[in-house]
C-alpha cells in the first residue's frame, strides 16, 4: 500500500486504556473513513499537529508501538509530509486594484506577516533646516529619518497587500526563508501596433548593464554618470518589452529631450508619444511625465504602465519620488542615476522600491572608455566685485582664445550685458536664451560648428533639454547652488574625441552673498571629476594630439 493511502490497523486487540491512547495518536496523523472504518493518514491533519518532521517522526514511532508500521513506511509518510509542507509553503502573488495580494496558508500566516514587518517597512529621509536656538540664525540642514509600512493584512489568516514596488525583494527575502512564490500576474501589452525600430547600438559597457537588468527580472537601478549613455539602456528595454512605458522626468526640458531621443533613436511617431505635464494630459504607449504632475495624477496612473523608467533619480525629492514609486502598479521598473548613493540618503529608498544596484559606472571609468573627455582644467576664480569678475572672465577667453566655449549665466539680463561687452571687445560671440528664436538659436549652433563664432554666452535655457555643439571650455559665471545644474553644464563640453580635453572655469564674486552661499553649496561637484587618476587620462589625450600635429607637419 502507498504511503498516500496508508491505513493505520491496530496490531492487536486493545484494552480500553490502549484503545484510547490509540485513538490520542492516530487522530493526529489521519481521517476515519466512515466507509471502510479505517484511519488513513492525513498529512493535512499532520499539520495542524507538527510543526517539523521531526516531530511528527517522533510520533510515528510512538504510534507504532499500537500498530504495525515499518521503519521503511514511517519515513514515507515523513516525506509525504514534507512534500505537503512543502506545498503549503507556496506564497500565491496577484495583482489587484493597483496592489500586490499574497496568499498565504494559514500555518504560514506569522512567517510570511514576519518577512513582511522587515522588508515593506521603509525608511526615508527629509531635509529640515537647522536654525539656532539664541540667534535664531539658519546653520544648514539636517537629515530626518522616517519610517513608512507599506502593507496590511487584507484577511486574517490568509491575505496581505503590498505595493507592486516591492515585488522583488518579497521574493528575495521568501525564498530565503524557504519560501516559494507563483506570481500570477499577467503582463500588460500595447494596445495597438507601436511602430518602433532599433535605430542604435549598445557599447559592451552598456550592454553588460542591460543583461543584468533582465536578469533581475527587468527591475533595477543604474548608476552611470552623466553622458553615460543611460537612455540608451532605458530606450533598449522600451524596444524590447514593448509595453505600456511610462518615463518620469525631472523637467520639461529633459521631457523635450526624451520625446526627441524617442523619435530619433526608436522611430516612434509623435502621435504614439504622450505628456503629463504643464497642464497637459495625455496618455499614449510611450509617455513622457514630470515627477511633479505625476504626483497630481497618481491615481489616474497607478493602473495604466507595465514599465516605469525612472530618469535622473538621484535628484527627485524623496517625498515625490516615494509617492509615484509606491502607487504606480509597474512590474517592470528602471530607475536611471548619476550617482549610486544620494546626499540625502534616500538611495536605499530607491532601490527598495525600484531594485538592486546593477551597476555603478563612474566619471573616470567613462573617462578610461573614452566615452568622455578627461577635464584638464577645474578651476573657481574668486572676484572682489563685479568688474573683477569680468576680468576674470576675459582672461580665461583669451587663454582659450581658439577652443569652444559656452559661458552659463542664471539671468537673462546677465547674458545680455556680457555678449554687448565681448561684441564690443571683438570676441566672436553668440547670444542665445529663453528668448531666442529657433531659427536664431539653429544659426549660432551652425556658426559655433563651423568657427564663425567660437563663444556662446547663454542662460539656463541650453542647460539641458536641448542638444547643443560640443564645446572644450565651460564658464559658469553664474549659477545656482543645485549640484544638477553644474553637472548639467559641465556635461556639456566633456563629449569625447581623440586629443581632446575639456575644461571647466568657475567664477565667483565673493561680495555677493547669494553666490557666495551658491558656490559653497556645489562646491563637493568638482571632487567628483578632479580624481588623481584623471591626470594620466589628460596625457594621453595631450599626446594624440601632439602626434596628430606631427604627422600633419611630416
Amino acid at each position: 500500500m502507498s504511503p498516500e493511502t496508508y491505513v493505520f490497523r491496530p496490531r492487536r486487540y486493545l484494552e480500553k486504556e490502549d484503545f484510547e491512547k490509540y485513538l490520542q495518536l492516530v487522530r493526529k496523523v489521519a481521517t476515519f473513513d466512515a466507509s471502510t472504518k479505517h484511519w488513513v493518514f492525513s498529512p493535512e491533519i499532520a499539520a495542524k499537529y507538527f510543526g517539523s518532521s521531526d516531530e511528527l517522526l517522533d510520533h510515528l514511532i510512538e504510534l507504532r508501538s499500537y500498530v504495525d508500521l515499518d521503519y521503511s513506511t514511517i519515513l514515507d509518510l515523513v516525506d509525504l509530509f514534507e512534500d505537503y509542507l512543502d506545498r503549503l509553503k507556496c506564497v500565491i502573488v496577484t495583482r489587484e486594484g493597483g496592489l500586490l495580494r499574497l496568499r498565504v496558508h494559514r500555518r504560514y500566516f506569522r512567517d510570511v506577516l514576519s518577512i513582511l514587518r522587515e522588508v515593506a517597512v521603509v525608511s526615508y529621509y527629509i531635509e529640515v533646516p537647522k536654525v539656532d536656538e539664541v540667534t535664531g540664525e539658519f546653520q544648514g540642514t539636517e537629515l530626518v529619518e522616517k519610517r513608512l509600512k507599506l502593507y496590511r493584512v487584507a484577511k486574517v489568516g490568509e491575505e496581505f497587500v503590498t505595493p507592486v514596488g516591492l515585488l522583488h525583494v518579497l521574493r528575495k527575502e521568501l525564498q530565503r526563508r524557504g519560501f516559494g512564490t507563483d506570481v500570477k500576474i499577467e503582463v500588460r501589452k500595447f494596445d495597438r501596433d507601436v511602430p518602433m525600430e532599433l535605430n542604435f547600438k549598445l557599447y559592451p559597457y552598456q550592454e553588460e548593464v542591460y543583461s543584468k537588468w533582465l536578469e533581475a527580472g527587468c527591475r533595477g537601478t543604474v548608476a552611470i554618470f552623466t553622458r553615460g549613455g543611460k537612455s540608451f539602456i532605458a530606450m533598449k528595454a522600451i524596444y524590447d518589452l514593448k509595453v505600456p512605458t511610462v518615463i518620469f522626468v525631472t523637467t520639461r526640458e529633459l521631457a523635450y529631450t526624451w520625446r526627441e531621443y524617442l523619435k530619433k533613436y526608436l522611430s516612434i511617431p509623435e502621435s504614439y508619444i504622450g505628456y503629463i505635464g504643464e497642464g497637459e494630459f495625455s496618455i499614449r504607449p510611450v509617455t513622457i511625465a514630470t515627477y511633479k504632475s505625476a504626483v497630481q495624477h497618481i491615481e489616474r496612473l497607478k493602473q495604466v504602465f507595465e514599465l516605469a523608467i525612472y530618469d535622473e533619480s538621484h535628484h527627485v525629492p524623496a517625498k515625490t519620488f516615494k509617492t509615484v514609486a509606491i502607487h504606480l502598479d509597474s512590474l517592470y521598473r528602471l530607475a536611471l542615476s548619476a550617482t549610486p548613493e544620494r546626499r540625502d540618503m534616500n538611495h536605499e529608498l530607491l532601490y527598495r522600491l525600484c531594485g538592486d544596484l546593477l551597476a555603478s559606472i563612474d566619471y573616470i571609468q567613462l573617462v578610461r572608455l573614452k566615452v568622455v573627455a578627461p577635464i584638464e582644467v577645474f578651476d573657481t576664480l574668486y572676484a572682489r566685485d563685479q568688474s573683477e569678475k569680468l576680468l576674470h572672465l576675459l582672461a580665461v577667453l583669451d587663454k582659450h582664445r581658439n577652443e569652444k566655449i559656452f559661458v552659463f549665466t542664471q539671468y537673462r539680463k546677465t547674458a545680455e550685458k556680457l555678449y554687448t561687452e565681448l561684441m564690443k571687445r571683438g570676441y566672436k560671440v553668440a547670444l542665445i536664451t529663453g528668448e531666442t528664436p529657433q531659427s536664431k538659436r539653429a544659426l549660432a549652433f551652425k556658426e559655433f560648428i563651423s568657427g564663425q563664432v567660437n563663444i556662446i554666452v547663454t542662460t539656463t535655457v541650453l542647460d539641458e533639454g536641448i542638444t547643443v555643439p560640443d564645446a572644450d571650455v565651460a564658464v559658469i559665471y553664474e549659477g545656482t547652488g543645485e549640484a544638477r545644474q553644474m553637472i548639467q553644464r559641465i556635461g556639456r563640453v566633456l563629449g569625447y574625441m581623440p586629443g581632446k580635453t575639456a575644461k571647466v572655469y568657475e567664477i565667483v564674486d565673493l561680495s555677493n552673498t547669494r553666490e557666495r552661499n551658491a558656490h559653497l553649496r556645489r562646491r563637493w561637484v568638482r571632487d567628483l571629476y578632479m580624481k588623481p587618476e584623471v591626470r594620466k587620462y589628460v596625457l594621453e589625450e595631450k599626446k594624440l594630439t601632439t602626434q596628430k600635429l606631427m604627422s600633419d607637419y611630416l
